[in-house]
């Protein structure tokens, strides 16, 4: 690996320190609340900085959500390295996307913003963008592997396609953290009322109706 000049140095730990000060900012204001002008003059640089670094604030959103996919792969690549059965594996990368978006819930509203800019055709050829793409595939591809690591150990059954299952299972994943910060709104559907739960409680209800529909009762009598 080539070694950076101290200028190159510089210039990542600047990009990174207006990271930290904007996921502060949105954490406290919402993307919308949030404004460059607030941003520059909490990172205390100037507005000329700043869009060197960010060409708008989409691109720093987009910077957020390439942080926070580095850091969940990270985290879901140490589980794929546990000496467990697929079906704990699966159990433990749901448990481990479970504490990631309960305390960065500015990383999973970062992805969800990602999603929403595929459309735009100039966001979608960033750079940005196709390091999210890349991080959301190398996470995708945990959940792949501890499923065949599953269906080779007899842990999970083998009738299921791999990646099919996989990615019912990140949709449902994405889907109930949806609806938990749903009903953290002022304004969100009323029948979320009508239901006692929390975001742990739906993760765990999740894991636990996949692990029964994939567990391989076969395997589980012997």
């Amino acid at each position: 690996m080539q070694k950076l000049t101290r200028k190159e140095r510089e210039k990542i730990a600047r990009k990174e320190h207006i990271l930290d000060i904007a996921e502060e900012i949105i954490a406290e204001r919402g993307f919308d609340g949030a404004t460059m002008d607030e941003i520059a003059e909490k990172a205390e640089v100037g507005k000329g900085t700043l869009y060197l670094h960010f060409k708008s604030k989409s691109a720093i959103y987009l910077g957020i959500c390439e942080r926070g996919s580095k850091l969940l792969t990270q985290e879901m690549a140490k589980v794929l390295l546990l000496e467990v059965s697929g079906m704990e594996l699966i159990e433990k990368i749901g448990d481990v996307y479970l504490q990631f978006v309960r305390k960065n819930p500015v990383y999973f509203h970062a992805f969800n913003y990602y999603e929403s800019l595929l459309n735009d055709e100039i966001i979608a050829k960033s750079d940005l963008v196709d390091r999210c793409e890349k991080s959301a595939k190398e996470a995708m591809t945990y959940i792949v592997r501890a499923l065949q690591i599953g269906m080779q150990d007899g842990s999970i059954k083998s009738t299921f396609e791999p990646h099919e299952l996989a990615l019912i299972i990140w949709g449902a994943s994405k889907g109930v953290v949806n609806m938990s910060f749903s009903k953290q709104k002022r304004n969100h559907m009323k029948i979320l009322d009508d239901v006692n739960f929390s975001l742990d409680t739906l993760i765990h209800s999740l894991i636990n109706l996949f692990a029964f529909g994939m567990k391989n009762d076969q395997q589980s009598q012997k």
